[in-house]
């Protein structure tokens, strides 16, 4: 099931000012384990935030605390396994929006990703490994939307997963990819039909559900 609470603003302020007020004084001061999340979700935000609209930061957000949930439990993170494991979290429970928003950050996610997890100042540092290329990384992305499509046609079961096949999968993900993108506009056609239980997710979720239902095919064409 997806997580909640990443969106709760109180708390995401304090941690900001927090970070801004100790950052330079403990720069070279090892940190506890167990605020690598925060720590990289600040440095997130503060590095891309002027750069990025309010749904896209909070897209971001609720993707990469997903993402360090799993990561934190060790201190090797391999980009492309942990990267599969975030979005079949989420599957058919989020909108094809969602995973657009992604597709448009993941090339300049990654680079932070590679840039500064490994200068978190920890007693034994983080090592990342096995980033995805841009082929890899779309690859992935259109399985997953195959089969989110796949498990909507289905009624949103997971435990009817094992029915598909390899076959239906692969040519559906053919389907969804125009050359070297994705298309958007086929896999809205294809996800967009598929109801979303807004009742399952907090408030603050919910907003960024109804933010997402605003955006077209049309706002992830390539330039």
């Amino acid at each position: 099931m997806v997580k909640q609470g990443h969106y709760a603003k109180a708390s995401r302020k304090k941690v900001v000012r927090q970070f801004k007020q100790h950052h330079a004084a403990h720069e070279d001061q090892a940190i506890d384990d167990r605020k690598v999340k925060d720590y990289l979700l600040v440095r997130y935000h503060l590095t891309q935030s002027k750069h990025q609209r309010a749904v896209i930061q909070k897209t971001m957000q609720q993707f990469f605390g997903q993402w360090l949930d799993f990561a934190t439990t060790n201190d090797e993170w391999d980009v492309a396994a942990l990267t599969k494991r975030t979005l079949q979290l989420t599957n058919w429970q989020l909108p094809w929006q969602y995973y657009a928003v992604l597709d448009q950050q993941f090339v300049t996610w990654q680079a932070f990703l590679v840039k500064e997890a490994p200068a978190v100042p920890l007693t034994t540092r983080l090592r990342v490994k096995n980033t995805l290329t841009p082929a890899a990384w779309q690859q992935l992305l259109t399985q997953q939307l195959a089969i989110n499509g796949l498990l909507g046609s289905l009624g949103g079961d997971a435990q009817k997963l094992p029915q598909l096949t390899t076959a239906q999968i692969e040519q559906l993900q053919t389907s969804l990819q125009t050359g070297d993108q994705v298309n958007w506009a086929q896999v809205a056609a294809l996800c967009g039909p598929i109801k979303i239980d807004m009742a399952a997710f907090d408030q603050g979720m919910q907003g960024l559900l109804r933010r997402l239902a605003k955006l077209t095919a049309a706002d992830f064409g390539k330039d």
